[in-house]
């Protein structure tokens, strides 16, 4: 499921390298959260979300749960924080690799909002990044439009 993982980021990527920075800044949408205004905002999201996602999993299996720090000021920027987060993220699966499929659907990850199941909260991971891309493009149609 990493491969997964690591194609929805890379669509994201690649959608990112294709827009200025002025565009990756600008604010598309004040009438929503503030998260959800413009792509820099939604990406801060995603970033953010990815490293709490790998945290929840390393704090079930009681490894080191790091912060890290988010600065994200450019698409180029965007870039190399999304692909910081997932290699922090394979590192959170570093022993975890040969788990069988009762093992993952059996490891249980409790999350400020929900419970899921260790196969469940990566598969959340990947739709949440999905999300957030065509949340993206949408902003970006929107502001050509305007």
């Amino acid at each position: 499921m990493t491969d997964v993982y690591e194609k929805a980021l890379n669509e994201l990527k690649t959608l990112l390298g294709q827009i200025t920075d002025d565009q990756f800044s600008a604010i598309a949408d004040s009438s929503v959260k503030e998260d959800f205004q413009s792509a820099r905002s939604i990406v801060m999201h995603v970033v953010g979300a990815g490293y709490s996602y790998a945290n929840y999993i390393r704090k079930r299996f009681g490894n080191t749960i790091h912060k890290n720090e988010i600065n994200i000021n450019s698409a180029h920027d965007a870039i190399l924080q999304l692909d910081k987060m997932f290699r922090y993220t394979i590192e959170t699966f570093e022993d975890k690799w040969l788990l069988t499929d009762d093992e993952l659907l059996n490891t249980i990850i409790k999350t400020s909002w929900t419970t899921y199941d260790l196969e469940a909260i990566i598969e959340h991971s990947i739709v949440h990044i999905l999300r957030h891309r065509l949340q993206i493009e949408k902003l970006l149609i929107k502001a050509k439009q305007n």
